[in-house]
């Protein structure tokens, strides 16, 4: 009898263990635990938080297209004369940026204009010769027929003169006209080359740089937030900062927004090609348990589970319920109170 006793009280004794393993049985699926490969490595782990949080969504803006007028020198044995911008001005189409000089085209048109001028007087001179000369009643006298085709010959030679000048004129005139360089578009200038800045000419090199189009910018999200037209944030980069507002939402097709931000200021005419972000401040959090959200893992049935690491070093993994992921925090509605060490796989 004793030795049934015996008995019974070792199987009631494995019943009880084999209750107890299946406690921790379910969890334990989730990733097989050997306590062995813990031994002698402590693996790197972070506290669990508890407090309040002042959450923000940031957005890394995109600007929209600019267009970039680039201006050089296409011409040989130009001289510089004036700088008309400095960096960062704002200018309208046609507005003078720089201006060179040509000694030698000066010279040409002066002397093919003064030529083209003597010319035209000289026409004008024959013209009223004929007037005085030519008797226009009597059509029929030889020799007025004859000083009417040697003054309509002197005519006719000096009008093909005339014009062949003009044609001169006019290329010398376009190629002056390419010492002012003039802004094709409205913008703003974006670069000045330091050569120019101090008064050096180099050929075929960029001198100028204009960015002309939509001042603005615009980011895709699916943040549950309420968003609202009209409403102001600050844009910031490394070297510049200026509010900005929010003046389009566009609802895709894919369940995502697409919010259109411009400058709230006209003085912002261009930005920079730095990267700008905005921060959308969100509800305040008042005592919440928070953890990285890279230490939170799920099971394929869907539940959140953590690493609890041991003061041996041992991982225990644990059942959490997440509220919410907030700044790439894993909002803690269950399963943790705040200063354990997790770890993660």
């Amino acid at each position: 009898m004793k030795t049934f006793k015996g008995i019974a009280a070792c199987s009631m004794a494995s019943v009880i263990l084999l209750f107890a393993g299946c406690e921790r049985t379910d969890i334990h699926k989730i990733e097989p635990i050997y306590k062995e490969a813990y031994q002698r490595v402590i693996p790197e782990s972070v506290t669990v938080q508890r407090g309040d949080m002042e959450p923000v969504i940031r957005f890394k803006l995109t600007q929209n297209s600019l267009k970039y007028n680039t201006y050089s020198v296409e011409m040989d044995n130009l001289e510089f004369s004036e700088l008309k911008v400095a960096n960062g001005d704002y200018v309208k189409a046609g507005q003078v940026l720089v201006v060179f000089k040509s000694e030698k085209l000066q010279k040409e048109y002066k002397e093919k204009n003064e030529i083209l001028e003597k010319d035209k007087l000289l026409l004008e001179h024959t013209k009223r010769q004929k007037e005085i000369n030519y008797d226009p009643t009597k059509p029929d006298d030889e020799a007025n027929k004859r000083i009417a085709e040697m003054y309509d010959q002197t005519i006719a030679k000096l009008e093909d003169d005339i014009k062949l000048k003009q044609i001169e004129v006019a290329e010398i005139q376009r190629d002056m006209d390419k010492c002012v360089i003039k802004a094709k578009e409205d913008g703003a200038v974006t670069y000045i080359s330091d050569a120019i800045k101090n008064g050096i000419v180099v050929l075929h090199s960029d001198i100028l740089i204009v960015a002309s189009g939509d001042v603005g910018f615009y980011v895709e999200t699916r943040e549950d937030y309420d968003f609202q037209i009209g409403a102001v944030y600050q844009a910031v980069a490394p070297t510049i900062q200026f509010d900005v507002e929010i003046y389009r939402i566009d609802e895709n097709e894919s369940g995502s927004r697409t919010l259109f931000f411009k400058p709230v200021s006209d003085d912002v005419v261009y930005v920079s090609n730095e990267r700008f972000e905005i921060e959308i401040p969100r509800e305040k959090l008042t005592d919440v348990v928070y953890v990285s959200a890279e230490y939170v893992y799920v099971t394929e049935d869907d539940r959140s589970y953590v690493y609890l690491l041991t003061e041996d070093g041992y991982r225990n993994p644990a059942y959490v319920e997440v509220d919410n992921i907030v700044e790439g925090q894993a909002i803690i509605k269950s399963g943790l109170v705040g200063g354990e060490e997790v770890t993660g796989k």
